[in-house]
């Protein structure tokens, strides 16, 4: 072990050999070794070193965070070994390393609760990569995690290896220079749309993704080795503070790749506030229905679809309580209920754009390159001529690329478009301002009987009870999401060693319900000095309310399902036991306050980022998806939508995209 540590030390940039001494301390009191004669499978004496948690948490670091997080990561490392901030802070004046193991715990609890988010933050950081990777990381010859048969988790189904790829991206070797009609920067549920609609109408399309091209062949289920291949900063990504964990798709095919299948239509409340407000025109009439209508039938959108056992604790406990239970439609076809596809479908059955449109694209002609990284449009004379960028190659090497065009369409999602724009020039006050990014929260249940939720649709029910808690079309949307060791493990609160092992060990026991709130406040997106998108939002005092509303909400639902321990998103376990009052639980919840890093928030959907608007003072676009500021500029991705929309916004964000590829097409001849 010393000897694999020190190689991996001189491999590291930033973090020194005490550093990562310190770290393995920390990472050994969260995930400790403990002394337990009944258990089978070694899950309570295994630490987080015996897995090399330590080096492999510092490796990921360095590859995705911004230096100066790192920095502050370590100043985490120094601050904890020192006697005087210890004193203070739990009146012991040792380092962390000459503490005993129950005076680190009450140390690493000092900075979890603390009531001062940057101690909160340090804290954060560590634990939720920390428990991410022990459950996560595979063995290279096995492919399985050792803690794997403790926790019930089967693993992913071996890939039936029966889809064939037909869609070969071009392989830029050398420095190039491309013509074409329109160059499409981004390939997810807006991009892909306008490219297959340009390309039916005869244009020369090239389709420009900064992801890596990954087939049916290619999915292999894995956990860690899926989010690092096709997520957004290998899955690790989070706005500025760590407040709230983001998960956005990286790979051709964009979030259609990874997502959860489901496909809602625009509730027609957030298209009239899209008009009334924003005096966004074209979006209340038949036009956008019939554009709903097309692209619903392209990526054979239905309801038929099986209950798991996740959904159907949703769909008894809500039914119960008097709630009504909506069915989820899906862009899946022929689904074989694996249960895996938020890794991408093995089997062919989701209809993303990958499947659809870009195959489209790529079978009229059309250009798609993967690994293209573009830097900057190239605007002449206030239109937009092409975009700048460059592209590895399959060797790693870095090639210059210039594609001149007639039409520029920025399609990069929510978090990379405004950067690009950024980049290229643009300063219409919108662009990136007014990030909606969903915050969602998850409770969970533990029940008597297996649930397994990495089994069967991922989801098939949704409880819209409470979407109008202000009477303005603004609330909360109760779903289920997959569960996998990693994203489990992080999720879960943390007392000690002994309650997380615990909780984990029942982890097949265990179903959640996700509270998805429709956002009012809004975040932005910024320029790192590399020219990255950091992404800052907190919370908003309007929406806080809602999102405890739906927490207590789905508290009652698991309750009235049956469930035998209930648990909340909070840092320090907050939970319900059977034969526990209740009443008094639920009060105790609904006083805690909603910090950030207090509790564990995602985003699975960024919009908004440069949102159209009828005059430049209400938005980055206008309402055909063209920038004010350069001509043949467009944008035509979730960040366009001038609000959140509510529900998962994957059919909303390709209908509007089919409405800007109309725009164009009308606009401008190939």
């Amino acid at each position: 072990m010393e000897t694999q540590q020190a190689s991996i030390t001189t491999s590291l940039q930033y973090f020194t050999e005490h550093d990562l001494a310190v770290l393995t301390l920390i990472c050994d009191t969260l995930i400790p070794s403990l002394d337990t004669d009944t258990e089978r499978y070694g899950l309570y004496k295994r630490k987080a070193s015996d897995l090399n948690i330590p080096q492999l948490l510092a490796q990921a670091i360095e590859s995705v965070a911004e230096p100066s997080a790192i920095q502050e990561l370590r100043a985490f490392l120094s601050a904890i070994e020192s006697p005087f901030i210890n004193m203070l802070l739990v009146r012991k004046a040792l380092k962390f390393s000459e503490m005993n193991a129950a005076q680190r715990i009450e140390l690493l609890h000092s900075w979890e609760t603390s009531r001062f988010n940057l101690r909160r933050k340090a804290f954060q950081a560590v634990k939720r990569l920390a428990l991410m990777l022990f459950y996560s990381v595979t063995d290279p010859q096995t492919k399985r995690n050792p803690n794997w048969e403790a926790i019930g988790y089967s693993g992913p189904p071996p890939n039936p290896q029966k889809q064939k790829t037909t869609i070969r991206p071009l392989s830029i070797t050398e420095d190039t220079v491309l013509y074409t009609d329109a160059v499409i920067v981004g390939s997810g549920a807006g991009g892909g749309v306008v490219a297959g609609e340009l390309s039916a109408a005869g244009w020369d399309v090239i389709v420009l993704e900064k992801g890596d091209f990954y087939s049916e062949k290619d999915f292999n289920g894995d956990e860690l080795t899926s989010t690092e291949r096709m997520f957004e900063n290998k899955g690790l990504l989070t706005t500025t503070d760590l407040g709230i964990l983001i998960l956005a798709g990286s790979t051709l095919g964009g979030g259609t790749t990874i997502n959860w299948s489901a496909s809602f239509r625009t509730p027609d409340y957030v298209l009239q506030e899209w008009e009334a407000v924003y005096k966004v025109s074209g979006y209340t009439d038949n036009t956008y229905q019939e554009a709903l209508d097309a692209v619903s039938e392209r990526i054979q959108v239905n309801t038929e679809c099986v209950v798991n056992a996740q959904n159907s604790v949703l769909e008894t406990g809500a039914k119960r309580l008097g709630y009504t239970v909506g069915t989820i439609p899906r862009n899946a076809v022929n689904c074989q209920d694996c249960g895996f596809c938020n890794f991408g479908c093995p089997y062919g059955a989701k209809q993303g754009t990958m499947r659809t449109y870009l195959q489209d694209t790529y079978d009229r002609g059309g250009r798609i390159i993967v690994r293209a990284y573009a830097e900057r449009v190239l605007v002449e004379r206030g239109r937009a001529v092409g975009i700048e960028g460059y592209v590895i190659d399959e060797q790693g090497q870095r090639h210059r690329l210039t594609v001149r065009s007639k039409v520029v369409v920025a399609a990069c999602g929510a978090l990379h478009t405004p950067a690009l724009l950024m980049r290229s020039g643009l300063g219409n006050e919108h662009i990136g301002r007014n990030l909606h990014l969903h915050p969602t929260s998850v409770t969970f249940g533990i029940y008597e009987e297996p649930i397994r939720g990495w089994q069967g649709p991922i989801m098939s029910r949704i409880v819209h009870q409470f979407k109008n808690l202000d009477g303005k079309g603004y609330g909360v949307a109760l779903e289920t999401a997959p569960i996998h060791p990693g994203i489990g493990a992080l999720s879960l609160s943390w007392q000690d060693g002994q309650q997380h092992k615990d909780i984990m060990s029942k982890i097949d026991h265990l179903s959640n319900i996700i509270i998805i709130t429709r956002d009012t406040g809004s975040g932005q997106i910024k320029l790192s000095k590399r020219g990255y998108p950091l992404i800052t939002y907190q919370l908003d005092d309007y929406d806080a309310p809602h999102l405890m509303r739906g927490i207590l909400e789905s508290i009652q639902i698991h309750y009235a399902a049956g469930a035998k321990i209930i648990g909340t998103p909070f840092a320090f376990p907050l939970n319900w036991s059977e034969g526990e009052h209740f009443d008094t639980y639920l009060q105790e919840v609904g006083r805690h306050r909603l910090r950030t890093n207090d509790l564990v928030l995602f985003s699975a959907h960024q919009m908004s980022s440069c949102r159209m608007g009828g005059s430049p003072v209400r938005g980055a676009i206008d309402p055909c998806g063209q920038t004010y500021e350069v001509q043949g500029l467009y944008v035509a991705d979730a960040s366009a939508l001038p609000t959140s929309t509510g529900v998962n916004p994957m059919l909303t964000i390709m209908a509007v995209a089919y409405m800007i590829a109309g725009h164009i097409r009308t606009a401008y001849t190939p």
